[in-house]
């Protein structure tokens, strides 16, 4: 599939007028699709590129992959590692064969700054993890409290729910989802059973970017009922 463009003109607007799900003038933003090559990725990265004046943590929940990372670093090269870290917070746990905790060394997720901009880009490395350690996604929502008490926004680029359901985890701390849908047959299916999926897990689905569009549309229904 080609790489879609995307205009983000309203979704940076979209995510100011939510109701707030936790303390803090900071922002935390997913964008998520039923399927894969449905251009996630590139959709966060255009948004993240967009927003500000201050901090945006960049993160990619497909933690083996890293490609919002990598688009990042596509545009200005990323700096030394920070701590992933947000108050000693961390998106995730490390367990064990067993299921108990692990502890982590030093943490696998850090953060680099990219270029000279205010965007962090999260990068895994799974190296630094301790021996038999298996990464679970914590549905907690302190990590994303921090990331709103210092006032950034946190642009989540989450795994398509044909591979994972690591989204649905963590849809509910989110103060806005946006689903991407594709342009090709069987898109719109897949979209309506997604958008059920996050909406029971308890997300605020703030819109709908169709990929391959011009000017792709943002569906705000529940904004105009806000409106309204």
């Amino acid at each position: 599939m080609s790489q879609p463009a995307f205009s983000v003109e309203g979704v940076l607007d979209a995510l100011a007028m939510q109701p707030r799900r936790g303390a803090g003038d900071g922002r935390a933003i997913m964008f998520i699709a039923a399927r894969r090559k449905e251009g996630v990725t590139t959709a966060a990265r255009a948004v993240a590129r967009a927003a500000g004046p201050g901090a945006i943590y960049a993160i990619d929940l497909d933690l083996k992959r890293n490609a919002f990372a990598r688009e990042l670093a596509n545009i200005e090269p990323l700096g030394p590692k920070i701590d992933g870290r947000l108050n000693a917070a961390s998106f995730y746990s490390v367990r064990g064969p067993n299921g108990m905790l692990l502890p982590e060394r030093a943490p696998a997720f850090s953060y680099h700054r990219v270029g000279r901009t205010r965007i962090y880009a999260g990068v895994f490395d799974p190296r630094l993890l301790p021996e038999g350690g298996r990464v679970v996604i914590s549905s907690a929502p302190q990590y994303w409290d921090a990331a709103r008490a210092g006032g950034a926004i946190a642009v989540v680029d989450a795994p398509a729910l044909e591979r994972s359901e690591i989204g649905l985890r963590l849809a509910r701390n989110m103060d806005g989802v946006v689903l991407v849908v594709g342009s090709d047959r069987g898109a719109a299916p897949a979209a309506i059973a997604a958008k059920q999926a996050l909406v029971d897990a308890g997300a605020n689905l703030m819109g709908i970017v169709y990929a391959g569009a011009s000017a792709p549309v943002i569906a705000i229904e529940r904004l105009l009922r806000q409106a309204g």
